[in-house]
């Protein structure tokens, strides 16, 4: 049961990360308000009558809010795993000891005869 959560999981956080990673690659686009250039992406597929996508101040104040919400959660989150002990790199192993086979050397000579 173990394994299937986990496998869920895998599957969900790789599609979170093929959608995040389509919107920012395919839907970027910048926008020039008062001199300040906002570049930002989410889908728009365009208007049907070719206009340019406009956002009015308080939509851009909100992209900009929540963008600081979710990196401020993502740290705070992060920092509170790593004070409670979690660790977020693979442990380290040991070593696997190997019984100590016999090792034959040959010199450059045939090995000896029995």
């Amino acid at each position: 049961m173990r394994g299937y959560g986990r496998n869920i999981g895998a599957a969900l956080l790789l599609t979170l990360f093929a959608g995040y990673w389509s919107c920012i690659t395919l839907f970027p686009h910048a926008h020039d308000v008062n001199g300040h250039v906002i570049v930002h992406s989410h889908p728009f597929s365009g208007a049907s009558n070719g206009a340019a996508q406009t956002h009015t101040p308080q939509q851009f104040q909100l992209i900009a809010h929540l963008s600081l919400l979710v990196m401020t959660a993502a740290w705070s989150l992060t920092f509170a795993l790593r004070l409670s002990g979690v660790r977020f790199v693979y442990p380290e192993r040991e070593p696997v000891s190997r019984p100590r086979l016999p090792l034959r050397m040959f010199g450059l000579r045939a090995p000896p005869a029995h």
